[in-house]
């Protein structure tokens, strides 16, 4: 099957990256066709609904603005066409010694508490904020870069960031001599990842300068309103779209991407594919002809996990903290409480929130179905999450098979895990270096993993897509 020259892109997926480039393609002059599994779009930044309440779906809580901004300005798209609610109290952890820290978008109030907890670290923890904030002001211009190399960073004036950047999260840390508590409240998000400190790359430790600096944000409407704003542009800006349209592999004869075959046995002729399925899950499933050692290579990579979730109507609330987090060994659970934020989305006095608690991947595989299950009957059973609340009801759960088999993802998992050691390496390129025409975005691609960051990636995949294959050519 070859392509016609009239043939489209295929854009496998309508997540947040695959509609970011499908949009940045169209505006570029392609003719643009997106297969997506599901009937929504939006992939794990999707809505849901249960029990009369709209919850985001996905485990996505806060949101980059910086990257958005970047993100909307070459997507065409008005900043103001997504309206955001400013967080001021962000998030706050349990320890599992009782203790407890908090984080507000306020430098000062954060540093102050800190101080009258621990005298001294009030100071240390603003120095640490300069600190990061600096580095991340340097090397956040290479965000915006398609794996970034070594001229990108002698060019950007990086070269002294470097050996921040080759360090891990928890080298970050100790270095900083920061309380452990304080050390662990601001590491809670590699957590999320299932991974120790020790392995996590130290660009997180941008987090906190990140809400001090520019702020906190939660889209109006909740996360979900991104990709809902997306599917509009895509589909004023000409991009076809069709759901419930799985595909089941990419042709690639003589190591040239010439279309897609979907699970239905339609045979889609496309001058070029963009996937933003799981990058491995594209290579180890999709791409047949893909040499054997190499897929192997892929498959040795560690996978971050959704974890699971439950979906509640909570009736009451406690403020004041977006977030509440509580630890446990190297894990943690997550009460999200939108209702805070958004006083509208109250019913009859119930207000929605998620109890969200990420999983290392291999710990997820363990305990199985149902030992994910009794999992939840655990955690909602905690008193931590349930004070300020007078009463409350289960709508909805979910475990990692769940989100697995739901959202079409590769081995129950979001993406590789980012490790120290893949942040030196370099995620998945958007440009595929073994099979012509093929082109990745999403998550399991450079940059990052925040929402903001997929739409960044599928930009930066459609450009080198443009670049090799001009619209017009």
């Amino acid at each position: 099957m070859l392509p016609s020259a009239c043939a489209k892109i295929i854009v496998i997926g309508a997540g947040v990256g695959g509609l970011s480039a499908a949009i940045r393609l169209a505006r570029q002059g392609h003719a643009v066709l997106v297969l997506e599994a599901r009937a929504q779009a939006g992939g794990l930044a999707s809505g849901f609904t249960a029990g009369g309440f709209i919850f985001d779906a996905g485990p996505y809580i806060l949101l980059d603005k910086p990257g958005l901004e970047w993100a909307f300005d070459h997507l065409g798209i008005a900043l103001d066409a997504l309206p955001l609610t400013p967080i001021e109290a962000v998030y706050h952890v349990l320890h599992e010694d009782g203790t407890t820290t908090a984080f507000d978008r306020s430098l000062e109030a954060t540093a102050a508490a800190f101080e009258a907890q621990y005298p001294g670290s009030g100071a240390q923890y603003q120095a640490f904020v300069a600190r990061t904030g600096a580095i991340h002001r340097n090397v956040q211009p290479l965000t915006f870069h398609s794996h970034p190399g070594v001229w990108d960073v002698l060019r950007n004036g990086s070269l002294g960031s470097v050996p921040f950047m080759l360090s891990s999260l928890g080298g970050v840390l100790e270095k900083s001599e920061l309380p452990a508590q304080v050390r662990a409240g601001i590491g809670i998000w590699t957590h999320i990842a299932g991974q120790p400190m020790a392995q996590a790359p130290a660009p997180m430790a941008f987090v906190p300068s990140l809400f001090h600096g520019v702020g906190a944000f939660l889209p109006r409407g909740g996360m979900r309103a991104v990709p809902e704003l997306l599917l509009a542009t895509a589909l004023a800006v000409g991009v076809e779209l069709r759901f419930n349209t799985k595909v089941a592999g990419i042709r690639a004869p003589h190591g040239t991407a010439t279309g897609v075959v979907t699970v239905a046995g339609e045979e889609l002729p496309a001058r070029a594919v963009l996937s933003d399925a799981s990058g491995i899950g594209t290579y180890v499933e999709l791409v047949k002809d893909f040499p054997e050692a190499q897929k192997e290579k892929l498959r040795q990579l560690p996978l971050q996990s959704p974890g699971t979730c439950v979906y509640l109507a909570v009736r009451g609330r406690r403020p004041p903290y977006y977030v509440r987090f509580k630890l446990r060994g190297q894990g943690c659970t997550a009460f999200v409480q939108p209702g805070l934020l958004a006083p509208e989305l109250a019913q009859d006095g119930w207000f929605p929130a998620r109890l969200i608690s990420p999983l290392a991947h291999p710990e997820a595989a363990r305990l199985g179905p149902e030992g994910q299950q009794k999992l939840l009957d655990e955690q909602l059973a905690e008193p931590w999450w349930q004070e300020g609340i007078d009463e409350y009801q289960v709508l909805h759960r979910r475990t990692t098979f769940e989100w697995g088999r739901d959202y079409h993802l590769y081995r129950d998992s979001m993406n590789p895990v980012m490790t120290a050691q893949l942040m030196r390496k370099g995620r998945l390129a958007h440009r595929s270096p073994t099979i012509k025409n093929l082109y990745l975005t999403g998550s399991s691609t450079h940059p990052g993993q925040w929402v903001s960051f997929c739409a960044i990636a599928g930009i930066l995949a459609a450009d080198s897509l443009t670049h090799d294959l001009p619209a017009h050519a």
